[in-house]
């Protein structure tokens, strides 16, 4: 596309998204849309998530967990959320089969089983882009969101099911009949105004992402003038939506060309990402993490943590609340300061006598742990200390015969 302006559009628009990271808290940078930010920026530059770089590292580690704390052991979250953490995860180096033991994409595709007459075609999308089997049955599924008339501005959806046709017939031969397909590519592009809108600004730049289906702009549909229309669009307010439906255009992407293809053969692990939090210096110190359960430690659980040098307890506790919800910690304050009563819903229980203390060892030695009686705020952590929320019986109650 050689249009006057593009080369400053892409810099402008890419620039726009990293321009959202915000300073905050180390693990609150992104905001609730990383997903979307994520995919955008990989499809803008190839490199992305594809080397040692600080960015795609930050991105990652608060993408893990703001995911974990979302996707809760009721698995609450929406199918269609499901599907945009599956997208970014499959760019940003991750398997979504085998995610901390979870098979997402096996988890996306028993619910969209479990629909009933109306599929979202980005799911179906999705699945075909992280690898999933595709069917007949998918084929009707897309075919008949196309053709679903719910609201008049229906061509968005109409453009995700060209998208997730064209997928599922590049990765299932002969269950799709192209015919179909070029007739729904045909439809969208009626939908152009002679000036190159379709409809509106954002969906101008979906359906030209699915024009770029087997070529499909350059018969009977004005690349130039919608991407013009995108162009001239950035001079004006737009919304995250907005531009991460644009910025493929610019680089003449689509959501088709969501994959992991760019990834080095050996990414590493989630938890080695999670491993990559850095502070503003790049300083940086391991601790463990525990919670135990009783004097004979009858329930335990351990947590590596990569956190900022000079962090204190507190800020260790809060950080692993944000990775698993789970551990979410209340406090009693006193005189201004925090002090941990109650983990996961498990109460200080002043008649039973057992109480949360937090105890401090190192994590290369055998030695016992000491108890630390000052508030978690005020303590700061050395390298390789190791972390004890210990619930149990009070020290000077002695122990608990049964």
């Amino acid at each position: 596309m050689k249009i006057p302006g593009i080369a400053a559009a892409k810099t402008r628009l890419k620039t726009w998204f990293l321009q959202k990271r915000k300073r905050s808290p180390s693990t609150s940078k992104w905001g609730p849309q990383i997903h979307r930010i994520a995919v955008a920026l990989q499809l803008a530059d190839e490199s992305t998530f594809n080397s040692t770089n600080y960015r795609d590292d930050e991105i990652r580690y608060e993408f893990i967990i703001q995911f974990l704390h979302r996707f809760t052991k009721d698995k609450k979250m929406s199918s269609q959320e499901l599907a945009l953490y599956i997208h970014a995860m499959l760019v940003s180096c991750m398997d979504p089969k085998d995610f901390y033991g979870d098979n997402l994409v096996l988890e996306l595709r028993k619910r969209v089983e479990a629909t009933g007459n109306y599929t979202n075609p980005f799911q179906i999308l999705v699945l075909c882009n992280a690898g999933d089997t595709m069917t007949i049955k998918d084929v009707e599924r897309v075919t008949a969101a196309f053709d679903s008339q719910h609201r008049p501005f229906w061509t968005d959806l109409q453009a995700l099911a060209s998208m997730a046709l064209a997928c599922i017939s590049s990765r299932a031969e002969g269950i799709v009949d192209e015919r179909i397909l070029k007739d729904m590519l045909q439809e969208l592009k009626r939908h152009q105004f002679r000036n190159g809108t379709v409809d509106n600004f954002r969906t101008t730049a979906l359906v030209t992402q699915a024009m770029f289906i087997h070529d499909s702009y350059k018969k009977e549909y004005d690349l130039n003038a919608a991407v013009q229309v995108l162009i001239d669009g950035l001079t004006g307010n737009y919304s995250l939506l907005d531009a991460y439906y644009t910025l493929p255009v610019f680089y003449a992407k689509s959501l088709l060309n969501v994959t992991a293809n760019h990834c080095s053969k050996d990414p590493g692990t989630e938890e080695e990402a999670l491993q990559k939090l850095l502070d503003t210096n790049g300083e940086a110190i391991i601790v463990k993490y525990s919670v135990w359960i009783g004097d004979k430690i009858n329930l335990a659980r351990t947590w590596g943590l990569r956190i900022p040098a000079n962090s204190t307890i507190y800020a260790a506790i809060e950080t692993v609340a944000k990775i698993d919800n789970r551990q979410n910690v209340k406090y009693s304050v006193v005189e201004g300061k925090p002090y941990v009563k109650a983990v996961n819903g498990i109460e200080d229980d002043p008649e039973m006598g057992t109480y949360w203390f937090i105890y401090l060892k190192s994590s290369n030695s055998d030695d016992q742990p000491n108890i630390v009686e000052e508030s978690p705020a005020d303590l700061k952590l050395l390298p390789n200390q190791e972390i004890i929320l210990w619930y149990k019986p009070a020290p000077w109650i002695g122990p608990i015969l049964n």
